[in-house]
């Protein structure tokens, strides 16, 4: 870790530099090491004294460093020194550089945190991204805005932070990935670890099913109140599990014949695809747009995370943060985009046109055609909406034309989820976090804790992995928790109308007041660690019904997210 944030503070500080160098305003020293700070640090504008004074520091280091470097630089001799076989005691080209990345070593690291962060509340993080700024990269989404999906794509397009939301394949959170070739291969070229030797400190979540799975009878379900742990460690749900993540339907048709068309083919994209970039080169490809803006962008996601010396974050799923306690709360069962259909119509050339002219060769097909939005609906059911081809520039921003909705292949979503996102994240990636409540049961042990840990040896809760995580549901309406993760929301005679739920005025219809109680299950887990001792907690709470913008300033998920914080904060500190 020492190199890692090392290489990132020198791509920074040489990044500033050699803009400073170029800047037509050119700014002093000071204004050069305080937009690497901020860099670094962040982009708060009140800051402490504290981080005044590391900034000040900073500020020398980047300046001292950078005229050593200009030295350096007259002597060819010594200027490509360093390399990745560079030891601990080495000289480095920015020494204070190095020394702020030492506060970045695993240890030292993780007791920096442990003094100066006490809890982290996620509120619907899209954990393993999101379908839907990649449509805005593809075709463009106006938003609601007063413009067209064409005007709005230029735009984004030129968001480097789209790529930072990319869909996140699950298979890269387990170690039993058929394609290990290709595991190695992205750790060579990101300059990481493959994912066998990231995981080394934890137990793989593959390796958890089987004793899962060994307690299982006729009476007994292990997996019956943690639907979503079981579909993503068993049923090894994906974005491409039930339906395309993303599809191309090409048509190439005669001169005259109608669509649909005799010769048609389609091609499939997961994540993986988006993840390498393959998705834009083959878009690229498909639809001949002016200046190329699709292999622009892939260009931008290879220098901002394939060739750079960081390695690629976006290429592995989250861990739980070492964090003392860690809360994640987020709405489900709310209509969710989660897959595209996109269309393309080639004309056979005619023979008897000059298929050689300048004008043919410059034409373009314009930007890419959606066909189809793939919805998941409350209770994970799937559903597929054609869209229509606005005849007028309000149709294209209002689409006052009728939508056709559809169940997607014939209604079949036996193999999709319980639950459907919050409307803007889809639950796929809302639901990893439930990864996180495992943390403590993944933790390396030897099976005698007498003698060094071995490497490679893990042993988990040696019943049931599940066992450490404690569920419990609110019923809607309800002011009280209770045990367990109560009735299957996907069956109508299970409804819960226990503990006040059939108390009128409650529900969807009172967004921002304290009448508004939807159904929630909350899931906890306890766990210590055996290096520090420090005991930490992961809560996951899921509110049924409450959209993506709510979840910031809904009553009840605030209530119970900072009941579990001042929970703790009583617990740790006796404050409260």
């Amino acid at each position: 870790m020492h190199n890692e944030a090392y290489a990132r503070y020198v791509q920074q500080a040489e990044h500033a530099i050699a803009t400073a160098a170029v800047s037509s305003h050119h700014r002093g020293p000071f204004w050069r090491g305080r937009a690497i700070y901020r860099n670094i640090v962040g982009g708060r504008e009140n800051h402490t004294a504290e981080e005044d004074d590391i900034f000040v520091d900073f500020t020398r280091a980047v300046d001292s460093d950078a005229a050593e470097k200009s030295k350096s630089n007259q002597n060819k001799d010594r200027v490509e020194e360093e390399d990745e076989t560079i030891t601990a005691g080495s000289v480095r080209k920015y020494p204070k550089l190095w020394e702020l990345a030492k506060m970045e070593g695993d240890s030292q690291w993780i007791d920096w945190l442990g003094k100066h962060v006490w809890t982290y509340v996620g509120l619907a993080a899209p954990l393993l991204g999101a379908p839907s700024p990649l449509r805005s990269v593809l075709s463009g989404e106006n938003m609601g805005l007063p413009f067209t999906d064409e005007e709005a794509r230029i735009l984004e397009l030129s968001f480097g932070s789209t790529s930072t939301v990319n869909p996140i394949p699950t298979k890269l959170g387990f170690c039993d990935d058929p394609d290990d070739g290709e595991d190695s291969r992205r750790a060579t070229r990101n300059k990481s670890k493959s994912r066998k030797e990231q995981n080394r400190n934890l137990a793989c979540l593959d390796e958890l099913v089987s004793d899962i799975e060994a307690r299982a009878n006729e009476t007994y379900n292990p997996w019956q109140d943690y639907p979503a742990l079981r579909l993503l460690l068993k049923d090894r749900v994906d974005y491409d599990s039930a339906f395309p993540m993303i599809r191309v339907e090409r048509e190439l048709c005669d001169e005259n014949e109608k669509s649909p068309c005799v010769n048609q083919t389609a091609i499939d994209f997961s994540a993986q695809d988006v993840m390498n970039g393959n998705i834009f080169d083959q878009f690229s490809n498909i639809w001949k747009e002016e200046k190329d803006p699709l292999g622009v962008k892939l260009e931008q996601l290879q220098d901002s995370w394939w060739k750079g010396n960081v390695p690629n974050m976006l290429e592995s799923t989250p861990e739980r943060p070492h964090i003392k306690h860690v809360v994640m709360a987020y709405g489900t069962d709310v209509p969710t985009e989660a897959g595209y259909i996109y269309k393309k119509i080639d004309r056979k050339p005619n023979p008897n046109n000059n298929a050689t002219s300048p004008e043919r060769k410059k034409a373009f097909d314009g930007v890419p055609e959606m066909h189809k939005v793939i919805w998941e609906e409350k209770h994970g059911r799937i559903i597929e909406e054609s869209m229509p081809e606005p005849s007028s520039f309000t149709e294209s921003i209002l689409f006052k034309k009728k939508q056709t909705r559809r169940p997607f292949n014939s209604g079949d979503s036996s193999l999709w989820l319980h639950h459907s996102g919050d409307g803007t994240i889809p639950y796929l990636s809302l639901m990893w976090a439930h990864t996180w409540l495992l943390h403590a049961t993944r933790a390396m042990r030897s099976t005698n804790h007498t003698m060094p840990m071995l490497e490679g040896e893990r042993i988990s809760n040696p019943h049931n992995a599940l066992d450490s995580i404690k569920v419990s549901h609110r019923p809607k309406g309800g002011n009280d928790w209770i045990q367990g993760y109560g009735a299957d929301p996907r069956v109508d005679e299970n409804y819960d109308y226990s503990s006040r739920s059939n108390i009128g005025d409650t529900g969807t219809s009172h967004p921002h007041g304290t009448k508004y109680k939807p159904k929630m299950v909350r899931f906890q887990s306890v766990g210590k660690s055996r290096s520090t001792g420090m005991e930490y907690t992961t809560t996951v709470i899921e509110a049924i019904g409450v959209e993506h913008k709510e979840t910031t300033r809904n009553y009840d998920i605030l209530a119970a997210a900072f009941t579990d914080v001042l929970k703790n904060l009583n617990e740790d500190y006796g404050l409260v």
